[in-house]
C-alpha cells in the first residue's frame, strides 16, 4: 500500500484539490423529483378550537378599545395613555382581562356552532376566571390594591389624588396583563382538573 508522502501521490491530491473540475470527470444524474409523503405521524397537531379561543381574547380586547376609544385609550380614563392614577390603571387591567375572557367565550360558541362540536364551558369559564383573579392578585401585589374600576368617563381625572402611572408604565401593564391572566388560568386548570 503506498502512502500519501510519495511524490506522485501528492500531486494527485494537489489536483484534485486545486482544480476540481479534474476531480468530477462524471457528471451527477439529474434530480428526480420526489412523489410528496404523507405526513409522518408525529407531526404537531393545531387545534384550531386553541386558535379560535385566542383569536376570540385578542377580538374581545380589541372590540372594548374600539367601543371605548370615544370616552379614552385607558378604559373610561382619559385619553390615549395619559396619565392617570395607578389604582384607575389597575382597574383597567381587569376590564381588558375581563373583554379577553368574553372574547374567547364568545369565539369558542361561535366554533361550536359552526362545526358543530361541543366544549365543556365549565372549564372555560374557570380558565376566565382564574385569568381574571389573576390578574387581580397581580394588581394587589403591584400596589396593594385591586384597583378600581374605571367605570365612568372622567374616573381617571377625578381619582387623581394618588400616585400617577406614567405612559410608558401603561405600556408595559399589557404586558403584566397577559402574564398574570395565563398564571391565574394556568392554576385555574390545576384546580379545576384535581
Amino acid at each position: 500500500m503506498r502512502s500519501l508522502s510519495s511524490p506522485a501521490s501528492a500531486a494527485v491530491l494537489a489536483a484534485t484539490l486545486l482544480v476540481p473540475s479534474l476531480a468530477s470527470a462524471q457528471k451527477a444524474p439529474p434530480p428526480v423529483a420526489e412523489t410528496p409523503k404523507a405526513a409522518p405521524a408525529d407531526t404537531p397537531y393545531v387545534d384550531y378550537r386553541v386558535l379560535a379561543v385566542g383569536a376570540g381574547a385578542v377580538m374581545g380586547i380589541v372590540a372594548f378599545n374600539v367601543l371605548s376609544a370615544p370616552l379614552g385609550a385607558v378604559p373610561l380614563a382619559g385619553g390615549a395613555l395619559e396619565v392617570v392614577p395607578y389604582s384607575v390603571a389597575l382597574g383597567s387591567r381587569l376590564l381588558a382581562a375581563a373583554s379577553a375572557s368574553v372574547g374567547a367565550l364568545a369565539a369558542t360558541w361561535a366554533y361550536d356552532t359552526y362545526y358543530k362540536t361541543e366544549t365543556d364551558y365549565r372549564y372555560l369559564v374557570a380558565l376566565a376566571a382564574g385569568a381574571i383573579a389573576g390578574v387581580a392578585a397581580g394588581n394587589y401585589l403591584t400596589i396593594g390594591s385591586f384597583g378600581i374600576l374605571p367605570y365612568y368617563a372622567g374616573a381617571g381625572e377625578e381619582a387623581a389624588g394618588g400616585a400617577l402611572a406614567s405612559t410608558g408604565a401603561q405600556a408595559a401593564s399589557r404586558v403584566y396583563v397577559i402574564g398574570s391572566g395565563v398564571l391565574g388560568a394556568w392554576a385555574a386548570d390545576y384546580l379545576y382538573r384535581h
